[in-house]
């Protein structure tokens, strides 16, 4: 399968928000993103976008990989983790030294597996952390979940 991993510009709203419907998502990325607060990576061939990963640059644990994301008509071709490696190479050319992912081990053990693939080790217990989420239509809900965080030093 050939596809190739970039950052996304203004041009690729529309094709995101048929991967996740989310424009005030992924407006806030772009927003973000021209400011280099993140890094928003895209997996595309053609003009067809199948995945994305963000690089934050922000909060207590930085650089962190974030919200990863491909299809499931195209896992398992390797676009997760080029997608990892993107982001890894971008943090490692701002000079930084190692980097963080949290992920959720009871709802997304497939994200451990990956990311343990890569070389992150575990540097937190798992913990439980409360977040507002918005459904489609724009409504709220709350919800409880378990994280751990993950840490992998860039050579």
């Amino acid at each position: 399968m050939h596809y190739i991993i970039r950052l996304a510009n203004e041009n690729d709203l529309s094709a995101l928000c048929d991967i996740r419907n989310n424009k005030d998502l992924f407006t806030n990325y772009l927003k973000q993103s021209a400011k280099k607060e993140i890094y928003l990576a895209i997996a595309e061939q053609g003009s067809r976008i199948f995945g994305f990963g963000v690089l934050k640059l922000k909060g207590t644990l930085l650089p962190k990989l974030s919200d990863l994301y491909v299809k499931a008509d195209y896992r398992g071709n390797g676009i997760g983790s080029d997608l990892i490696r993107y982001r890894e190479n971008i943090a490692r050319d701002l000079g930084h030294s190692e980097i963080f992912v949290s992920v959720d081990p009871i709802e997304n053990p497939k994200m451990i597996k990956l990311i343990s693939k890569h070389g992150y080790e575990p540097i937190s217990i798992p913990y439980l952390k409360h977040a507002i989420f918005y459904h489609d239509d724009g409504t709220t809900y709350s919800k409880t979940y378990t994280r751990i965080d993950l840490k992998k030093l860039l050579n």
